[in-house]
């Protein structure tokens, strides 16, 4: 593509946006993340005396990522000042994003009915935990698993899998994220409420089995079992597993189509395996295959052969040998196959944006000093290390 075409809107599409950021902890801030690494300007709202949460979290950096290239502004809003204020910025914002309980905004003067009084063209976002019956829970991540239906597969393994927040990542971030991406590319959007629950998210992992198994309810009892793909790839047919190898790394391989699996026997040299796709009793012997040698060794076996094995790359190698320590260095999102945004700044201390932000809005210096003063907004002392 001529490089001529790349332009600064294309890179940051985005950049048009203001987000009114209310969002707290990990799922809304890394929804909102994205939309900064794309150009939006994402101006984050916390709440005095502590602002979000996430701050006080230790042992961790996640705030740090979540909240780079957005702005900090502190507000008291449990006093008619602060909420006034706020309400006021949601009149020149595109995009209004919360994460609390039903109700919770309401209470304080700032739901989707009275902010599209002030802004009938906003996009309201609410990001909701559980759905249903179970919305009045207080819920965090593995809650949402739980209720969402499907978390009984989630543990089919014996082991539960806590490696990542499934259900914040997947369900509280990503799948409202491609909601609301949809609904700003319609050129004849109006302002709405869009409401996205966390354990209906989560679902969008486990969509295709549970629309299999629906389905099997209409074929006949004795061909249930078969009905659908997971039984090819629930780890018990040969030719989709992890193997452990003789220097206790891992390989994969995922032979799931007949050519694969055929150009797989061939490789390692068992013709006799052929047909023997999905035959259980034959893993036991692959097993016995891996372990002769180390996965570096089918790693190279495999080089440039259709056969769909791959090393499971440790953590160690991958940022030794890969771009991934200046990418997450740098600007972490590239990491996980994001554009590129130079421009984005630091997270920000609690409320460093707030003169800024006020000062937009039109507000004069005394005014601003007269807000500080009282506690109704805050920000730090530009002298404070």
């Amino acid at each position: 593509m001529n490089g001529s075409l790349w332009s600064d809107e294309q890179e940051r599409p985005a950049q048009h946006l203001r987000i009114i950021d209310m969002t707290v902890m990990l799922p809304g801030p890394y929804l909102t993340r994205l939309l900064a690494q794309y150009g939006a300007d994402v101006i984050k709202v916390e709440a005095l005396p502590g602002g979000d949460p996430m701050r006080q979290v230790v042992n961790t950096s996640l705030f740090e990522l979540l909240n780079q290239g957005k702005r900090s502004i502190a507000l008291d809003l449990k006093r008619d000042e602060g909420c006034a204020l706020l309400r006021e910025m949601a009149g020149e914002a595109d995009v209004f994003i919360e994460n609390f309980r039903d109700g919770v905004m309401e209470r304080y003067g700032l739901g989707y009915p009275e902010l599209s009084e002030v802004n009938p063209d906003l996009m309201y976002v609410s990001l909701r935990g559980l759905s249903g019956r179970n919305s009045v829970h207080a819920a965090h991540d593995l809650n949402f698993v739980a209720a969402s239906g499907v978390g009984e597969w989630f543990l089919e393994s014996g082991t539960p899998n806590y490696s990542t927040q499934f259900g914040d990542i997947v369900g509280g971030a990503l799948a409202p994220a491609i909601k609301l991406l949809f609904h700003l590319a319609n050129p004849a959007r109006a302002g709405m409420h869009l409401i996205s629950y966390m354990d209906e998210g989560f679902r969008s992992l486990y969509l295709p089995r549970a629309f299999d198994n629906f389905k099997a309810e209409s074929v006949a009892s004795d061909e249930r079992k078969t009905h659908g793909i997971h039984h090819m790839l629930d780890g018990l047919s040969p030719h989709s597993r992890y193997y452990r190898c003789r220097d206790g790394q891992w390989v994969t391989l995922n032979a799931v189509q007949e050519k694969h699996w055929e150009a797989f026997c061939e490789v390692v040299d068992r013709a006799e395996w052929k047909g023997r796709r999905e035959d259980r009793t034959l893993v036991s012997e692959v097993e016995k295959l891996f372990l002769d040698a180390p996965s570096t060794y089918w790693e190279a076996l495999a080089s440039n052969r259709e056969i769909c094995l791959f090393r499971v790359v440790p953590w160690g190698d991958h940022i030794t040998f890969s771009q991934a320590r200046p990418q997450l260095a740098t600007d972490p999102f590239t990491w996980a196959g994001f554009a590129p945004n130079p421009g984005l700044t630091p997270a920000p201390g609690l409320g460093r944006d707030t003169y800024s932000v006020m000062h937009s809005m039109g507000l004069t210096n005394k005014e601003i000093g007269d807000w500080l003063q009282s506690g109704i907004a805050f920000q730090p002392d530009p002298k404070t290390p």
